[in-house]
């Protein structure tokens, strides 16, 4: 039961973050343009999340379980969903005026 909820916590924060993070996005604006390039949002928030769930994996499963993240296969597939996600991020704040 306690993973099915975790499931569906983690479905919901991905939603929630999907859907609120074009709103918060706009509202970096000054004077209609951004104080950065568009280019620095997609980096730091994939240095953010890569060092949120690291830690999440060291929590919930240990370092057995924090070493099978370094196996070069999975993380070749799950690099290239990552890079494909990280373009379309960029695409998405080109398209708020980036």
């Amino acid at each position: 039961v306690a993973a099915l909820m975790t499931k569906f916590g983690l479905l919901g924060f991905f939603t929630f973050s999907r859907a609120i993070h074009p709103l918060i996005i706009d509202k970096t604006k000054e004077n209609g343009k951004y104080p950065h390039e568009p280019v620095t949002i997609v980096f730091m928030s994939s240095i953010v999340i890569f060092v949120f769930m690291q830690l999440m994996t060291l929590m919930q499963g240990g370092l057995e379980q924090w070493k099978q993240i370094w196996n070069p296969k999975p993380m070749m597939v799950f690099s290239v969903i990552g890079f494909v996600y990280a373009i379309g991020d960029w695409l998405e704040l080109k398209s708020l005026g980036g």
